[in-house]
């Protein structure tokens, strides 16, 4: 027992200074809370691997993994880490985007030093989660979205950067066709996106649907508690990446410009809100669907979402 306890204070000493700088930047109590989300693990959530974002310093050999999935934040958390690795901000307007990261290299050749991807947690491991309801309806306004109807013309995209495809693979994956007056190849309504997403799940294959629409929990399992797992979303683990010590990154802290707001910094409750706004048909498809995915990350469903 005394040689198992001390050879996990072994192991974990590499990353106690980063594991203190973040203790010392926020409050115990969020610390908790992150470290018990990661604690509360579901069997089937680990199933699954899929590679992200691994990082070894160069000069220390510290290593630090990401995992955050399409509307959870990671074109803020993508830029961070490009930023403090390559000592520069990243500048490309066009594809390969930053979430590309085996392609970070200059002319977009290769990737930089140090970076690589795998389905293992590095020493320190953070998962970038976002509200799973909230998450879906981010995707939906961002990518299938029909704007309000002008009279006498078909629904039409809110944006021209939408692509029909997105509509089409998930009502293919669905088997599922909107009412014949709502029905347009290039965009959804929200009660038509909610069915057709709810039947994905109900046939089983959430697995195959694009990274804006797969359940986070399929793309980021969680992993079991240890001392350098932190789970949360972008606004809690904002002070963690800046903590991180003894990586010697090129541009210094990472600093995440831009964070969603979380639930516990603002009074009013934006997903209660949401859920109140939209239709009965909508709310019940969406808290049906995202059941699992906050059972995997012990988060708590919405009080609207009780039935």
């Amino acid at each position: 027992r005394k040689y198992c306890v001390r050879e996990r204070a072994a192991r974990a000493g590499p990353h106690a200074q980063a594991h203190a700088v973040y203790k010392r930047s926020t409050s115990m109590a969020l610390v908790l809370m992150l470290l018990y989300r990661a604690a509360a693990v579901a069997p089937a959530a680990r199933s699954r691997q899929h590679a992200h974002f691994y990082y070894t310093s160069p000069t220390t050999n510290r290593t630090l993994s990401v995992c955050v999935c399409a509307k959870c934040g990671s074109t803020s958390v993508y830029r961070s880490l490009f930023g403090a690795i390559a000592g520069h901000a990243w500048d490309r307007q066009e594809a390969p985007w930053v979430q590309g990261f085996m392609r970070w290299g200059k002319d977009a050749k290769g990737t930089l030093p140090g970076v690589t991807r795998s389905s293992r947690p590095a020493g320190m491991h953070m998962i970038v989660i976002r509200d799973p309801i909230l998450r879906y309806l981010s995707a939906f306004r961002s990518k299938v979205a029909c704007c309000p109807e002008v009279k006498g013309l078909p629904p039409r995209p809110c944006s021209e950067i939408q692509s029909g495809k997105y509509v089409s693979q998930l009502l293919d994956l669905a088997r599922y066709e909107p009412p014949r007056e709502r029905r347009n190849a290039r965009c959804l309504h929200l009660d038509d996106f909610a069915l057709a997403l709810r039947a994905i799940h109900d046939h089983g294959d959430q697995a195959s649907i694009n990274n804006h629409f797969i359940p986070q929990h399929l793309r980021c399992p969680p992993v079991l508690r240890n001392s350098g797992v932190l789970l949360g979303n972008v606004s809690e683990l904002t002070p963690a990446l800046a903590g991180l010590t003894g990586y010697e990154f090129a541009g210094g802290r990472i600093r995440v410009a831009h964070t969603h707001s979380t639930l516990s910094q603002i009074k009013a409750n934006p997903l209660q809100a949401t859920l109140a706004g939209i239709s009965a048909t909508a709310r019940g498809a969406l808290c049906s669907l995202s059941r699992p995915e906050y059972s995997a990350y012990n988060l708590s469903l919405p009080r609207k979402c009780a039935f």
